[in-house]
């Protein structure tokens, strides 16, 4: 359905507006390419977005990181673009302002807790779940596959304990997952249909007494799978009392007679246990061979190369490695100008030749059986200039602020964010993302609660992995992001925490500014730098040791 034929359907209902998410009724993950609703109806390809189709216009909500993308994607003389973050309190006030008071929704596509906002802080604004207007979800057959207990630390009994021991301090009867990667890390189960993560898009119901059904329409599985028209039927009879979190749940299911509580899964997963963190470890350096390789190649041969010859480079090498999945998420290959669209990704029609003089910044990752990396290298093809050295050095420093920072067990994500962007603002640079993200362990790249951000309210514990990754983008000229995971542990100082790397890559020393760094900055890159070497050199050929050596020999 095209956003004209939506109009003509809100004529006819006496609607002002209708709403589209990014996202299915998997709220918050991941979407097949044929799932993409805003992409269907406007083109915007992003990861984040809520459209607004009114009879008098429409509106696209987008973050900083898409602002650029979407101005380039967008037919900007029939929808407006507004930075701004597409949450429901956003997309409210957006209605609001305009006047358009009466909003058809699908309910499926919004959480619970997104529409107790809407209808709480908005009492002028009137919702009316009219279904899903553009109705391109996807019906593949879906395979689940069992995850050993080998890879996943803990076996599918010892997790649902945890979670019906919650159950019974509760009082409660069942616990409601609609989180696919809460189901998925639970149950130990994953699936192939997803290019970038294996999670299995199911809803999980777990009774008090340890019984577990899926719910999902196109499942291939021998757990108990029924389908979703029976989950709904379900949750309107049952007298007993069940567990849901809002921010994941469908507006469309919630009823009466349901007890609204954080997931428990999501809050467990986040602190990977101890063969998740050895297997973790392991696979940075797999990975890291990849990607070193990589660049020892794009240093050799970047003359004639595209920014598609860089992502199917190091897909080639990543398939190389022990145990790789698939890769974790689309390849940022973004040379030159590009680099400054924050998620740009190469098309046929965008892809951009490697240039003498320009940065290519390069955002991947790979799904392993045993783990999920993501890391971001900004390299220069030939020589840098002045200002390109400044950037990296400042985006550098800002890196190392947040990597060698020791902070208080439960510190939050929004404590930690100042403390990269102040090496930046000091100069009057900002980024438009979170400084870090959490990552699973053969999981979501993303992988909620944890976060770094002006909004994130994570308290970090020990074993937690997350991403590092300040940067700078100069529109026009060039983007710089120098990206790697961590892992909190323990320090020696008692009740304090900090961060271990995970990442195993080396850093482009033509970029740094040696002079610009402190004693205790050069100390710590030269540290990670002699590991670097020490994890990696036993996987290189006699050519790329010296490579490897060069690279990560001490300033």
């Amino acid at each position: 359905m095209s956003i004209d034929e939506i109009m003509q359907i809100l004529d006819e209902r006496g609607l002002d507006a209708y709403v589209v998410s990014h996202g299915n009724r998997f709220i918050g993950q991941d979407i097949l390419e044929s799932e993409h609703k805003i992409k269907h109806l406007c083109d915007f390809s992003g990861s984040a977005g809520a459209l607004i189709i009114s009879r008098n216009g429409c509106f696209l909500l987008v973050d900083g990181r898409y602002e650029l993308q979407a101005r380039q994607e967008v037919d900007i003389t029939k929808i407006e673009i507004i930075n701004n973050i597409p949450t429901m309190k956003n997309v409210c006030e957006v209605l609001q302002k305009n006047g358009l008071l009466e909003v058809g929704y699908d309910a499926w596509c919004f959480s619970a807790a997104e529409m107790m906002i809407a209808k709480r802080g908005f009492a002028d604004l009137s919702f009316e779940d009219i279904g899903d207007l553009v109705k391109i979800d996807s019906d593949a057959m879906i395979k689940v596959e069992r995850r050993d207990v080998k890879y996943a630390g803990q076996s599918r009994q010892e997790k649902l304990q945890i979670v019906t021991d919650m159950l019974k301090q509760k009082g409660a009867d069942y616990l409601l997952l609609t989180a696919a990667d809460s189901v998925s890390w639970l149950l130990n189960i994953y699936a192939h249909d997803l290019p970038y993560s294996p999670v299995v898009r199911a809803y999980a119901l777990i009774s008090s007494q340890n019984e577990v059904t899926l719910f999902a329409d196109n499942l291939q599985t021998d757990f108990d799978c029924q389908p979703m028209s029976k989950l709904a039927d379900f949750l309107q009879n049952n007298k007993g009392k069940i567990v849901y979190d809002a921010r994941t749940t469908p507006a469309k299911l919630v009823t009466e007679n349901m007890l609204q509580a954080a997931d428990i899964c999501q809050q467990l997963k986040a602190v990977k246990n101890k063969k998740e963190i050895a297997d973790m470890k392991a696979c940075h350096v797999r990975d890291g061979v990849a990607v070193t390789k990589f660049l020892i190649w794009l240093e050799q041969n970047w003359q004639g190369k595209t920014e598609l010859d860089v992502v199917q480079k190091l897909h080639e090498l990543r398939t190389e490695q022990e145990d790789f999945f698939s890769e974790s998420f689309a390849t940022i290959a973004a040379s030159g100008a590009n680099g400054a669209i924050v998620h740009y990704q190469p098309t046929e029609k965008s892809n951009k030749a490697l240039q003498q003089g320009e940065l290519l910044l390069l955002d991947s990752g790979g799904q392993y059986l045993d783990g999920t990396t993501d890391i971001t290298r900004t390299a220069v093809i030939g020589r840098p200039n002045r200002e390109q050295i400044t950037d990296f050095t400042l985006v550098l420093k800002a890196h190392i602020a947040l990597a060698k920072q020791i902070f208080p067990i439960g510190t939050r994500g929004t404590q930690l964010d100042g403390i990269a962007r102040a090496v930046l603002w000091q100069h009057g640079l900002d980024y438009k993302h979170g400084t870090g993200h959490g990552v699973a362990c053969f999981g979501n790249v993303h992988e909620e609660p944890v976060s770094i951000s002006a909004a994130a309210n994570y308290a970090f514990e020990e074993n937690v992995v997350v991403s590092d990754e300040p940067g700078i983008y100069k529109e026009g000229k060039y983007g710089i992001r120098i990206e790697s995971l961590l892992r909190t542990v323990k320090s020696d100082k008692k009740g304090f925490l900090e961060f271990a790397p995970l990442t195993k890559v080396p850093l482009d020393k033509r970029l740094i500014d040696e002079y610009m760094l402190t004693a205790d900055e050069l100390k710590w890159l030269n540290e990670y730098h002699q590991t670097v070497y020490d994890c990696l050199v036993l996987y290189m050929n006699k050519e790329e040791k010296k490579w490897l050596k060069k690279a990560c020999s001490p300033l």
